[in-house]
């Protein structure tokens, strides 16, 4: 028993492999089934992708050419946001319509809102380059083309009154001046070239009035030259503004922000059917006697955005701004070029006031397509109906003679009184009144 030796049993070996093995190849099969079948699905098709890429190349284009600034940051409109957010959407083949359920919506996005399933057309279509184009620039086709919307007909708008003193033929509907209702405002006019849209926020503005029929630019017989007036410094002097607002012409008025009367001038103007603009303060040279809040040459670019943002706010009537004082303001080309592009993306226009002989505004406005015009004369430096009258008297010869002409005039008694005369002697012997956006390039 001790010398026996003990044998050992081996055991025999399986055949097959390791059944866990065979699993985790079934499961990453599955998956990458899965994942070829989502790619093929959900990938763009080449047309998309030409798009895509089309786009791109035309951002870079731009950039290289300094019309699009390459640093935008705190600008939340931007151009270069709108293109990564357009070309976001395309890549991710996410089909949303403008009026989409928001987060949290049990419809899917690859459904209609009833239910149905969107065609491959209505795909297509969402996917096309004007369409994305237009979601960029953020002028999408209405898909009424008759009445424009009420909010609208409530914010006359300079660039309406101005065509309809250009030209007889109609830019002006007949159907909607037909049907208009007395409480709304000026008729539904085209808009020209360039024009300044209406603030968002103007019709959350508790107005007190309705709003009359913008007054149509005097139309004489022979015109002879035509003049175009802003009233400078509104939002102090009520009893003068109420003046101008009856003298039933043309003319722009210039809101000042943080002033005591600023809402009541600028809804009251509204009221009367007149456009009204933003009068900014800005450095001077001398730095005497500037306004509280004023845009210095010496801030951020986010500081002039958020100043000029908080004034443009007080005021959401308005369709372009113009400079209080601004003497060195204007002539800084980096302050006016942080200016124009916060003018650019609310498609504002800027009329210099022209406080310096040198301005640097003009250069600006034509880097980022803000339509500009400039003033030529001041007609109120002296406190004297008499002297202030020979010089509106002296603007008429000028327009005459170059065939338009720009004056600022000040929400003054005595300047208001001198309009109120001149004004009937000037349209008989043939001036024409016009706004002053109507001479924007």
């Amino acid at each position: 028993m001790a010398g026996k030796k003990r044998v050992r049993r081996t055991r025999a070996a399986k055949k097959g492999g390791h059944p866990f093995l065979v699993l985790l190849f079934f499961i990453a099969l599955i998956m990458g089934s899965a994942y070829m079948t989502d790619r093929m699905t959900n990938a763009p098709d080449s047309e998309v992708a030409q798009n895509v890429t089309t786009i791109g190349h035309l951002f870079n284009d731009k950039e290289m050419q300094g019309l699009v600034p390459k640093e935008d940051q705190g600008t939340p409109e931007s151009v270069k946001e709108k293109i990564k957010a357009a070309m976001d959407k395309v890549v991710t083949v996410q089909v949303k319509a403008d009026d989409e359920e928001p987060a949290g919506s049990s419809v899917s996005s690859n459904e209609k809102k009833d239910g149905s399933q969107p065609s491959e057309k209505e795909k297509k279509a969402s996917f096309s380059l004007p369409s994305i184009v237009s979601k960029i620039t953020g002028k999408e086709k209405s898909h009424e083309n008759t009445a424009a919307p009420s909010s609208r007909q409530g914010k006359p708008t300079e660039a309406a009154s101005s065509a309809v003193s250009s030209t007889p033929s109609s830019t002006i509907s007949a159907s909607s001046s037909a049907s208009a209702a007395p409480a709304a405002a000026a008729p539904s006019v085209k808009k020209a070239a360039g024009q300044p849209k209406a603030p968002a926020k103007q019709s959350a503005v508790p107005v007190k009035a309705a709003p009359a029929s913008a007054p149509k630019p005097n139309t004489p017989s022979a015109v002879k030259g035509k003049l175009a007036v802003v009233i400078d410094d509104a939002g102090r002097d009520l009893a003068s503004q109420h003046v101008y607002e009856s003298l039933g012409i043309p003319l722009t008025l210039a809101v000042m922000p943080n002033q005591v009367h600023t809402r009541d001038a600028a809804l009251s103007w509204h009221a009367h059917g007149l456009p009204v603009i933003l009068h900014q303060p800005m450095e001077s040279v001398s730095g005497i006697g500037m306004e509280s809040k004023v845009i210095l040459t010496s801030m951020s670019d986010e500081e002039i955005r958020s100043l000029l943002r908080s004034s443009l706010s007080q005021v959401p009537e308005a369709v372009g701004i113009n400079n209080h004082q601004g003497s060195k303001a204007t002539t800084d080309r980096h302050t006016m070029e942080v200016v124009m592009n916060e003018l650019h993306h609310r498609h504002l226009f800027f009329f210099d006031s022209r406080t310096n002989s040198t301005t640097a505004a003009d250069g600006a406005a034509a880097s980022y397509g803000v339509p500009y015009v400039r003033n030529d004369l001041f007609v109120d430096n002296e406190a004297d109906v008499a002297a202030i009258s020979a010089m509106i008297r002296e603007a008429a010869k000028r327009a005459q003679k170059y065939g338009t002409y720009v004056i600022i005039g000040h929400c003054r008694p005595k300047t208001a009184e001198a309009f109120r005369q001149m004004v009937p002697q000037l349209e008989k012997e043939g001036i024409q009144f016009v706004y002053v956006s109507s001479l924007a390039k």
